[in-house]
């Protein structure tokens, strides 16, 4: 399946902004089941292109002249096969899967938490149902409500305010995985959805799965191992490091920020 995808990214601000430094992850791996055909990004400045320490393809740009205005495009066509079982088999990781597996700020988990998902730790039952339950538990707990979180909020946030979308289900799996010592990273990226009125951008999990040495990937907002309507745009311990725009300034006042993204089936 081809997709033709388009990522539009726009900040205002009500004052001049002096100076703005942007890093920029909106470039899809490419890996045996994702091959990227044609991809381009539009900056306001002169980019350059690195690899961060998780193997995300990160986009630089520096603005040093007054603005009230910045606009970033991401647009082009990726090819997608379907996971075996959700599971990415021959991919070459830059780090140790042991890197995944402490908590972080926005993934801390609570007791609760741990006894709400102590069935995942149970290896009576295989591994790809209990993660596969989890997700359910997850998306049950957690209703999807657009709006209702910010990216400052927490697992924890998530797990007792019973709202949040799939950010806070990623964010919530996390936790709850890592509170019973599995590595677990987290994925951005897009589900593409034939019958979806408007597209947006999209969060799961991967679990890193020791018998098989590979990684299980999971939506839980979807309530389904990935397959291949996901696009993966970046991995990291949370969304911080996984963040599609992500920048600091000088100057500015209020910021706004409107996004678009459009995907469709591409000939």
């Amino acid at each position: 399946m081809k997709l033709h995808i388009e990522h539009h990214t726009e900040y205002t601000y009500s004052w001049p902004v002096i100076y703005s430094i942007q890093h920029i992850r909106l470039t899809p791996f490419k890996l045996p089941n994702q091959q990227v055909l044609k991809w381009e990004i539009s900056t306001p400045a002169k980019a350059s292109h690195t690899l961060d320490h998780f193997g995300n393809k990160v986009t630089h740009f520096t603005v040093n002249q007054s603005h009230q205005r910045l606009e970033v495009t991401s647009r082009g066509v990726v090819e997608l096969t379907p996971l075996q079982g959700g599971y990415l088999h021959n991919q070459a990781d830059p780090v140790n899967p042991l890197v995944f597996s402490g908590a972080t700020p926005l993934t801390v988990y609570t007791p609760d938490m741990a006894q709400f998902s102590s069935f995942v730790a149970d290896k009576h039952i295989p591994f790809e149902a209990r993660m596969l339950a989890l997700a359910n538990a997850v998306a049950d707990r957690v209703q999807y409500k657009t709006g209702s979180t910010t990216v400052a909020h927490t697992a924890a946030d998530a797990f007792e305010n019973g709202e949040g979308v799939c950010q806070d289900h990623a964010h919530l799996m996390l936790a709850c995985l890592r509170a019973h010592g599995f590595c677990a990273r987290y994925v951005s990226g897009y589900r593409f959805s034939e019958h979806a009125p408007e597209h947006a951008s999209h969060a799961w999990i991967d679990v890193y799965n020791p018998d098989k040495q590979a990684w299980l990937s999971v939506d839980a907002t979807h309530r389904c191992l990935a397959d291949e309507f996901h696009c993966r745009l970046a991995v990291a311990r949370d969304f911080t490091g996984a963040s599609p725009v992500r920048g600091v300034r000088s100057g500015g006042g209020e910021e706004r920020m409107k996004v678009g993204v459009a995907i469709e089936l591409a000939a």
